[in-house]
């Protein structure tokens, strides 16, 4: 496992773009366009089938994978990183904002129209994110930060994000309020219910609108199929639905 050394937007969007999956709707755009942000599984896992089910909306994705880059395999990311030891989301954020940077140059891309989405730490690295602004350029070693870094970000949509020791939006709220999506699973025993529940509590009193959908008998991860942690339980019928439901969300948010 490898630290990105310090360095500028351009340079760290550079080195995440090769190990990127980009989605995009038939046709040239511009297009509305959403970042997605993997958990400590896989980063081949879940992502992609969103992001096609927001493509049939006409709406683009970049699915980034954080862990390729920096040499973490699986093994290290359920071990190092899943226990807070690596690479906290406050580190990860920077992954968006220098992607994000990079977006608002391509003319295939609606830089007023962006989206971050995030699964379990790619929540956790979201809401960092939005919780520190500018802030994000000190952990995660980034120069040439603006003071808006988010310039553009339209909506967050988090599934079963992380917002307990170390996440930052209990502690500072958010630096944006945007409309936010949050979907949590009854029986998830990592990220839970409580804490995403408290954090959406403070960013919607802050004047964020936040809509929240928890699925009866969901564990962690419920939606990725590829998942080797016997708590988990991947349900086909709840990742069809979540699928629609971010498509749709993406849809009325962006379009």
């Amino acid at each position: 496992m490898k630290k990105f050394p310090r360095e500028t937007l351009d340079a760290r969007a550079e080195r995440l773009l090769a190990h990127c999956q980009i989605i995009k709707p038939e046709g040239d755009g511009p297009f509305p366009t959403a970042f997605l942000f993997h958990g400590c599984g896989d980063p081949d896992g879940p992502q992609p089938g969103y992001a096609k089910a927001a493509a049939a909306k006409g709406i683009a994705s970049i699915v980034v994978d954080s862990f390729s880059p920096r040499g973490i395999s699986l093994t290290e990311a359920r071990v190092l990183v899943c226990s807070g030891l690596r690479l906290w989301g406050r580190e990860r954020a920077g992954d968006l904002i220098s992607l994000m940077h990079w977006a608002r140059s391509q003319d295939w891309v609606r830089a007023d129209r962006l989206a971050a989405a995030g699964w379990s730490h790619g929540g956790w690295t979201v809401m960092d994110a939005l919780a520190l602004g500018a802030e994000v350029a000190e952990f995660a070693d980034l120069n040439d930060v603006p003071a808006d870094p988010l310039a553009g970000l339209s909506t967050a949509f988090l599934v079963y994000p992380w917002c307990g020791l170390g996440a930052q939006t209990l502690r500072k709220g958010w630096q944006k309020s945007i409309p936010t999506f949050l979907m949590l699973g009854e029986d998830d025993t990592l990220s839970g219910t409580r804490y995403p529940l408290k954090a959406a509590d403070k960013i919607r009193r802050e004047g964020a609108p936040v809509e929240t959908h928890i699925y009866p008998g969901a564990t962690h991860s419920f939606d990725e199929e590829t998942s080797v942690n016997p708590t988990f339980r991947y349900n086909a019928a709840q990742t069809a639905d979540a699928q629609a439901r971010f498509a749709d969300w993406m849809a009325s948010q962006l379009i």
